[in-house]
């Protein structure tokens, strides 16, 4: 159960990621460092030994972090739930949580200005204006919208619910590790779009939660007659 105690540590501690690989990303800029200040350059270095031009399978695991893949297949759903349940509350929750992600990592990635491994390698991504690398929005997209689909489909403290977290940081990972295999993205990218995307979607389930929407509420039983 996501209780107040829980959602402060998470946003804070989320928060602090991401300022700590901020930091480390404008520190990078245009450098090919050694030691932390190099970490972005000796994981792509890693990644161009490890695939090489071989990316096939990569380019497909990564599309799990594509915004409109996932809305392709997932908005209709909460729509007809919407419908049928005669509640905007399901689709609603659902595109709060896309609109405060896609904010999150826009605003970030409008304000750096990275530029991408394949702009700039053999250095690490500068920072100049209009440039989009950082943070990476599919790792934003993974936690936040696969989080709340997971979250709005299975029953609190149940083992369905334990188990599809588990695939939900398996997906998260999958796509992290594909864009950082294929060079699309400098690992500081990723984890701080991770870290963005939980903050999108504990606060996503916190709101729900606090309206009175979520899913598994319970409703308010009927007064009785009986002493």
């Amino acid at each position: 159960m996501l209780t107040p105690r829980r959602l402060t540590i998470t946003v804070a501690s989320m928060a602090v990621v991401v300022a700590l690989v901020t930091w480390l990303a404008v520190e990078q800029g245009g450098r090919s460092a050694t030691g932390i200040l190099g970490w972005d350059w000796n994981s792509v270095h890693r990644a161009r030994i490890l695939v090489g031009e071989d990316k096939a399978v990569w380019k497909t695991t990564v599309m799990l972090g594509l915004r409109g893949l996932i809305l392709t297949f997932f908005l209709p759903v909460f729509a007809w739930i919407s419908w049928r349940r005669r509640s905007w509350w399901p689709v609603a929750g659902f595109i709060m949580v896309l609109l405060f992600e896609t904010g999150l990592a826009g605003g970030l990635k409008l304000a750096l200005g990275r530029e991408f491994p394949w702009q700039s390698w053999p250095l690490i991504g500068e920072l100049r204006a209009g440039e989009l690398a950082y943070p990476s929005g599919h790792a934003t997209n993974a936690p936040a919208l696969w989080g709340y689909i997971a979250w709005w489909f299975t029953r609190p403290g149940t083992f369905a619910r334990r188990s599809v977290w588990v695939l939900v940081a398996i997906v998260c990972a999958l796509t992290s590790v594909s864009s950082w295999l294929i060079r699309t993205h400098w690992p500081t990218d990723l984890v701080a779009g991770t870290a963005l995307g939980i903050i999108a979607l504990v606060t996503g389930i916190a709101f729900m939660n606090a309206a009175g929407a979520s899913p598994w509420a319970s409703a308010p039983r009927p007064p009785t007659d009986r002493p």
